[in-house]
This record gives structure tokens, sequence and C-alpha cells, in this order.
């Protein structure tokens, strides 16, 4: 997904201070995905299924922090930004009579915090569901005196809806806890178990469509209170025992087709979208006077686009249809409008992702609203913006690590924001366009008490959000116009750089609200000038290019497109010595191309650099009109042996080192990256070719206990290409780095012949390798294809057997599908619908991993598969290959068929085969299973594997 959690095990690492939330002994390491999300503490400890707690006790909920605390430490980061000095200036400038549309998880409108604006108006005008994850199937229901049944629980008290319909007709349906995922969000009536089915009654009063609910538990309807339609009324409901607080926050929306009546209950099971809206708009957040978020005085539009039960995924058209509703609710109020979205998926191929040009579409009809979108959590690797934080025309936001979080320097006292190691970064894309606070304490549901301080580039976007809506707040009350595109240049050119940063990591910087403001009054001309980086006949956002041995130099050619100054000529000015361009350009009937020549001989491997070229028409105070970006890398090539690429490397504080490694496919090999010393600490991350990060847990800390990273890569995962490992320090410590990497001196492949298992080694060096071989049995692999049209769910049941401990679900889908969607939902069901494992895909390819569920016997499962499009009216055709792997808790040797063959010697450029002799399988296997085998080729001190399944052969290969 999208709405992705960090860990804060990796926050605390990285923070090393006593401010910072602190790990429990057993957290998980860090596993940042392109979901813009945030760090959350371990889970909770929760009741097993069906075990009753006691209600009381689960009343009494604690913050992480109190609330007071989190104030003075000043973690809502205003500082850093200075909106603090801003609003002390220019008061009334507090977002009053700007509406902030949320689009997110949903927001939870009985929060202290999200009350009212500075102005005591209502802080939440409406929520609106779009996900259809809240959505009652209602039919008609007829009581039997004083009582009714309605999925198959009888409910008395039904004078109270009589009353408000005397005549009918009536309508019953049911929310299931258990669909709605893990504790203890989905215990929506907070009595310690998921697996209660609540009732609802639906009737049409004399002011419009109203629903009833046992809320209390005592099994009547009698003193409940009707609830209208959000919109209608601002009312809310939410089950908990009588005279306690509900847990969570309900809304309704009502509406009618054919004369009957449809609901969506709109809920915040995941707490995101609560987190982000204080963050945008909060005020007195938890009653704490003064305790406020950017832009107090807006109000917010809260729109659930996401299904928080299969991980916060987003359905089919929801962006879309959001963002049609956000632009027709403010253009009735005549409220200038500014959205949030802290979302994002992976980019297979940057710059063409559907939901990026369908973005870009409406922010061109409409150029006066300002749209924020978090830039992803997948960083620190390059080519990482997930869309649609790569729309040329929204605002992508990254992530700093905000000073108030940081622990004090002891010689010079506080410090200041630095880069976040897990903000996305560009390469492929000229983004993100601005950094601002990825770490905040904000308004959380009661649930999720306890979580308040989150971290992400979810946090980032709103906080940029509410400063758009500072800005617009200006615009409006000093009766200037509004146009998102000079609010967005506001932002960039004023921002402050951080130290070390290039733009593909921090955009322009760090936003400063007063001189934004400032530079606004000037109502200076902003060109609208679109780049295109050509290379034969595909064109990116920016250049990027991978520099082979020898290779003295590089063109990179721009296209331009748009308007700007009279005569639309522009000054170019490159900011490294070693990438020059054309003194001058001018655009004739709004169009050029330049031609940007890089000195390669300037680039080293194996690091990665970056240029830009900016565009400055006649204002210069306006700040550059366009930029022409590039990345160039530089891998250290295949090599026999081990080879020591960086060798105890300094990292300052706060900052990292990148290094590039080149693969080929089917060859393993392994990355090694340690520290200086046991009390250097940091955090290691490794990117596959293209950015995704690696499939088998990419973040891994450094120093200290795990002193050394250790990625060894199967033959079966590696991917042809330039690979990425990025060291980061943290910012109170520097560090000195070493990488190593090995490559295997074989290629791997395993495949079967009628009884017997087929290893194939191919000698990549230019000598003899000396090879002990050997094939394990492991456990047993499906592979299905699935085929479909259309966003609905499909679902792939399967057996596990009672021998299997543990399951792996590799996902692919062709690289050009992948643009098509908004998000893809990936789902692991056991027999009565709970969920054991839920990984929604970030990038055309995805891994689901689980250890099952304790059984005694034979396991039904159901992977459910969630595909969510840009377009609403998508019904387009896709498919997914699902590679099913169940594994036991120990492995079986098999025997060579010539037992010579277990030690063999390869000469340089030769291939060998060895043959294994398969026995009758040591474990049942389900359905469409076949056996699961690892290849294991030990040279030297080295065990190289490839891993694969050894399905029967096709016997019409066979003739």
């Amino acid at each position: 997904m999208s709405f992705a959690r960090l860990s804060r095990g990796a926050v605390a690492l990285l923070l090393g201070c006593a401010s910072a939330p602190k790990p429990a002994a057993d957290a998980p390491l860090p596993k940042p995905n392109i979901d813009p999300g945030r760090v959350s503490p371990p889970p909770a400890e929760v009741p097993p299924p069906g075990k009753e707690t006691d209600v009381a006790a689960q009343d009494t909920l604690q913050p992480m922090v109190p609330a007071e605390a989190a104030y003075g430490h000043g973690w809502m980061p205003l500082a850093s930004t200075g909106v603090e000095k801003f609003l002390a200036q220019h008061p009334t400038y507090d977002g009053r009579g700007v509406l902030i549309g949320i689009l997110d998880t949903g927001i939870d409108p009985g929060v202290p915090g999200l009350l009212k604006t500075s102005t005591e108006s209502p802080k939440i005008l409406d929520l609106r569901d779009f996900s259809d994850e809240g959505a009652i199937r209602l039919q008609r229901i007829t009581p039997a005196g004083d009582s009714v049944v309605i999925g198959g629980r009888r409910v008395r008290g039904f004078g109270r809806v009589a009353a408000l319909n005397t005549g009918g007709p009536y309508y019953g349906g049911v929310i299931e806890e258990i669909p709605l995922g893990e504790l203890p969000a989905s215990d929506l009536n907070g009595n310690g178990t998921d697996s209660d089915t609540l009732p609802l009654v639906v009737t049409r009063a004399t002011d419009g469509w109203v629903l009833l609910a046992d809320t209390d538990g005592n099994g009547t309807l009698v003193g409940e209170r009707p609830v209208h339609d959000y919109l209608v009324a601002r009312e809310t409901f939410g089950w908990a025992a009588r005279g306690r607080a509900p847990r969570l926050n309900i809304a309704a929306n009502f509406a009618t087709t054919g004369g009957e009546p449809r609901l969506n209950l709109v809920f915040d099971i995941s707490s995101h979208g609560t987190h982000v809206s204080g963050i945008a708009a909060g005020r007195d957040l938890y009653d704490v006077t003064g305790f406020n978020g950017v832009a107090p005085g807006a109000q917010l539009l809260g729109l659930k686009i996401a299904n928080s039960a299969q991980g916060s995924v987003t359905t089919t058209g929801s962006m879309l249809r959001a963002m049609d509703y956000a632009i027709r609710f403010a253009a009735a109020r005549k409220l200038p409008l500014v959205l949030n979205l802290s979302f994002g998926v992976g980019n297979e191929v940057e710059g063409t992702a559907r939901i990026d040009a369908i973005v870009d579409s409406v922010l061109a009809l409409h150029p006066d609203i300002v749209f924020t979108i978090a830039a992803g959590n997948d960083g620190p690797g390059l080519s990482t913006v997930g869309f649609p934080g790569s729309a040329r025309r929204s605002i992508s936001i990254g992530a700093t690590l905000p000073s108030s979080f940081l622990p004090p320097d002891p010689a010079a006292g506080s410090r200041d924001d630095q880069l976040a190691y897990f903000s996305s970064r560009g390469g492929e894309l000229a983004k993100p366009d601005l950094v601002t606070p990825g770490v905040a304490y904000s308004t959380v549901p009661r649930w999720s008490t306890g979580k308040e301080i989150e971290q992400g580039t979810s946090m980032a976007s709103p906080h940029a959000a509410g400063l758009a809506a500072l800005l617009v707040s200006a615009q409006i009350q000093e009766k200037r116009p509004v146009r998102a595109a000079a609010v967005k240049q506001a932002l960039m050119v004023t921002a402050r750089p951080l130290p070390g940063a290039s733009f593909i990591d921090e955009g322009t910087g760090i936003p400063e609200i007063e001189q934004a403001y400032q530079w606004l009054r000037t109502e200076r001309t902003v060109s609208d000038v679109m780049v295109r980086a050509v290379r034969g006949s595909e064109s990116r956002a920016a250049g990027f290019y991978e520099r082979r041995t020898g290779e003295s130099s590089w063109t990179q050619r721009f296209e331009l497109n748009g308007a700007g100054p009279a005569g639309g000529s522009y000054t170019l000015r490159s900011d490294v010595p070693w990438a020059s361009a054309p003194a001058r350009v001018a655009l004739t009937s709004g169009r050029a191309s330049v031609d940007v020549r890089y000195n390669l001989s300037a680039i080293r491997a194996p690091g990665a650099y970056v240029a830009t070229v900016s565009g400055w028409g006649p204002d210069t105070l306006a700040g550059p009109a366009f930029r022409l970006v590039s990345t160039i890398v530089a891998p250290a090539p295949v090599a026999e042996g081990t080879r020591e690429v960086r060798s105890g490397t300094r990292i300052e504080a706060g900052t990292q080192l990148r290094t590039f490694i080149r693969a080929d496919s089917a060859r393993p090999f392994e990355v090694r990256v340690s520290s200086g010393s046991a009390g250097q600490k940091g955090l290691a991350f490794f990117h596959e070719p293209d950015g995704m990060p690696y499939r088998d847990e990419s973040a891994r800390p450094i120093g200290a206990a795990e002193r050394e990273a250790v990625y060894e890569v199967d033959g079966r995962d590696v991917i042809r290409g330039a690979y990425e490992a990025v060291v980061v320090a943290t910012p109170v410590q520097p560090m000195e780095a070493t990488i190593k990497v090995t490559q295997s001196p074989l290629r791997l492949q395993l495949g079967r012949e009628r009884d017997a298992a087929v290893a194939r080694l191919a000698n990549l060096t230019n000598t003899p390798a000396r090879t002990e071989v050997g094939v394990l049995l492991g456990g047993a692999e499906r592979v299905e294809t699935v085929v479909a049209r259309g966003s609905g769910v499909r679902r792939i049941p399967f057996l596990a057997p009672a021998w299997a401990q543990a399951v792996v679900i590799d996902l692919t889908m062709e690289r050009a599908q992948w643009s098509r969607f908004t998000d893809f939902g990936v789902t692991l069901f056991d027999s009565v619908g709970r969920q054991i494992e839920k990984q929604p895909l970030n990038y055309a390819f995805g891994r689901l991993q689980a250890k099952l569920p304790e059984h005694g016997g034979n396991q039904p499962l159901q992977l459910a598969l969630f595909p969510a499009f840009a377009d609403p009216n998508s019904e387009e055709n896709w498919t997914v290959r699902a590679n099913i792997r169940l594994y036991a808790d120990s492995a079986v040797a098999l025997e060579p068929t010539a037992p010579a063959d277990s030690v063999i010697t390869i000469a340089p450029g030769k291939t060998a085969t060895v043959g294994f002799t398969l026995p009758d399988n040591p474990w049942p296997l389900g359905d469409g299973f076949f056996p699961l085998a690892v290849l294991v080729a030990r040279v030297g001190e080295h065990s190289w594997t490839r891993e694969g399944g050894l399905p029967l052969p096709n016997p019409a290969l066979m003739r």
C-alpha cells in the first residue's frame, strides 16, 4: 500500500535519544515501504480471539507521553518551518477560510484537537467514504412486536425506531469485526474480541435517513440516539459500555438508489488519517491550549480512500472520486481548497502512472488548488519516489528528522533538522520538491492511544499542506488571487537547503513560511515549463544514466514545453563543473530542446552524482523557471572473488554513503556492510535495480551487537543490473563504513528430468572452480497465474498440509501493467476469514511472508487479491503470477545419481550438470503443489544457493 508504517526500532536507533520512542527489546528490524507511512510502536498485547477481557481495564488507555509534555518538547515541530513566528506576526493568517481535504484512511471526528478551529467553527465539515470498506448491506426487516432479528441477532426496543417512522419500511444490516483486520482496531465495541457481529437499523425519519444501533450492548434500542448523515448534522456514534467513551467514533453516509437507502460507515481503523489531520490543522490537541497543528484555523474535509483492513489499500477510482467531491464541495461553499495525500506506491517506470496524469489533469483544470503528496518511505535509495507524488503539478514532499526530536549537541546546543533516512529520493524523477518535518506527536483515535508519535513522509506531507493553507489564508484575507503554481514556487524558492543534500534528496530544502509569504506578496510571474528527458523512444522527468567503464562523456537531451516570460528566453546555470549546457535557451512557440553534456571522467565508481542545470527568466528573484536534473551512477563491476568496494569510508552524522554494485542474473552474490567499530551505530539499506527495496529485508542495523549487515542474494532472486547499498549514520555521530562484495563464480540453475533433480552450474570466471554440490528438499511450491478483468476481488484457495510451518508468496506482474493501478492488496486468510498476514504490492513485484498458525492437520487457506485501478470505470484485463511456497521445519538432502558428482571441478567458461535422485516426497503435497528444493554450491568458504520448484516435466516436451 501506501499508508505504510515504519518500525520504531529504526527511529530510536537513529535518533539515539531519550526523547525518541523506545523500542521493545524484540522490536522488529525496520521495514520502510513506499507507502508514505509512519513509525509505530510495537503492538499492544491483545487477548486471543474469543477470550473476554475486562472492559474497565481496556478503558484506561495511556498515551505514549502526556500531551502537555509533548507540547513542551515541541513535538509538533512547527519551529522547523517558522510557523510559530509567522503566526505571532500574522495571527489571522492561521488557515482560517481555507478547506484542507485529507485523502486518507478516514478521520476520527471525536478526538480532542479536531473539534473546533481557532474561530470556534466546526473543524470537520464532512466525512465521506470512497473506499466502500464501511459499506453495509441493508435488507428490509419486519419487527415482531417490540423486537427484530438482524443477522441472527435479536434486538429489542424496536419502538424506538417506530417512533421515528410508524409505517416503515425498515432496513437492517450488520458490521462484522473479523473482516476489519487486526486487534485492537477491529474490536469496535471494545470487549477484547474481534468476533462480534453488530446489528444496525435504518429508516427514514422526517429529516432524512437515520440509523440506530445498540451502542451500549444491552440488547435494546431504548435510549439510543438516531444518527443522520454526517453532512446533515455532524453526528457520530460508537460502541461502548454505558458510561464509557467509544474507542472509535463512526460517521454515517447515506444515499438513495431507487428509493432504497445505501449506507456507508466512515471510520479510521488505521489511525493514519486522524494523525495526518492533527498535523495539518489540529487545534488544542488533547485539550492542551496552544498545542496546535500547522494551520489551526483551517477546516477539514475527511475523504476516506483506503481499505484499512487489507493494508490501507486504495480502491478503484477512490482517489479521483474523492478529488471530485472535494472540488465540488469547496466550490459550493466558495472555500479555497488545499488537498493532502499521504500515500504512494512504487514507480516501475517513473512518470508514466495513470494516476499521475489524472492528478495533473485535475490540477490543470483547477489552477487554484494546491495538492501536497507524500514522496514515499522507500529511501534512502535512488529512484524511490512513489506515485502519485511523481505528478508534475503536485508538491511532492520528502521528510526531515526535526530538531525537536534530536538530542542536543553537547557543544552547540540544539541541532538543525536532518534529512530523514526513509524519505524517498528522486533519480529518474526530479523530485521531491520540498522536505518538511516527518516526525510528529499528533491526534489518534482512542483505540490507538499510545501511538501519538508517528514518522514518515505521511507526516511531512500534511505539514506542507498546512503551510500552503497559511499562505492561501493570507492571500484571501489580502484579497489576492490564489494560484497553486505561485504557492508552490514561493515555498520552493525561499526554502533553505540542507547541508550536503542534492535536489533529488530534498528538492530545494525546508520551507520558510515567512519568506514564502513575502515572496507571494510581490506577485511575480511564474512560468509553467514542462521538462522531459529524452532517451531513444523513452522520455522521463529527469536524466538517469549508468556509466560504463571507460566512458568519458554523455549527453542528455531535455525537451521544454510551456509558457514563460515575454520572449520565452532563459539563462542556463549548472551547479557542478562537470555538467555543461548552452548559455541561453529560447522557447520558440513554447518549445525548445537543450543538450546537457556531462564529463564522465569526474565520475568515480561506485557512487552516484547529481547535476542540476536551472533556467532563469529576466526576474531572477522569481527563482528558476525550470530545472534539468540528471543522476549518473557508476557501479562497481562484477569481479571475481571478494572485493572491498568501500574501506573505512567516513560518513558524517546524519548523512549517507551510496554504493552501486553490478550483478548478473542467476548468479548469487553477497554484500557485507560493517561499521568501523561496535560503538559506531547506523543503518544499512539495500535496493534492487530501479530502486525497489531488497525483497528480503532492506533495512538492517549495524554497530553494537549487529556490527555487520549481510545480504545474501539467492540465485532465484538476482536481477541483472546495478544494486544500491546505502549506509546512514545516526544524527549524532559520524561513522566509518566498509562494504565488501563477493560474487559467486557460478551461475546456478535447478530443474527436473523425470525422477531426478538436475543442477546446472556454469563457471563464469577465468580459473577452475572446485565445487561441493548438494540439493535439499525443503517444502512445496505451487505456481498460479491469475488472468482477470476489472477490480473484483480474486481468491486463490489452497491447502497447507500439517507439516507446513511457514509460507512465502511472490507475486509478479508485468511492469507496464503496474502504472494502471493505484494499489494492489494481498492478504492471506485462514479458514474462518481471519487475517494471517497482509502485504500489499508496492511495486510490480511483492513478497508476503508469514509463519503459519499452529494446526494439527491440513489447513485451508485463501490468498485474496484486491486490485485498485486509477480509473473509476476501469474494466481492464490484468495478469498476476503467484508463486506460493510452503516450508517444512527441516530439509531432506538428496543423493547424487553418481556419488562422485558431489564434488566437481568446473573449467573456466564451462558448464557442469549434476543429477540428484528424487525419492518419494517426504511430505504429502497439496493440490497443484510440487517439490521445492534448493541447490547449494560450496566454493571455498562460501555456499551459494538457488531455490526452485521441481514441477513434473511436460510430457509433450519429452517426446
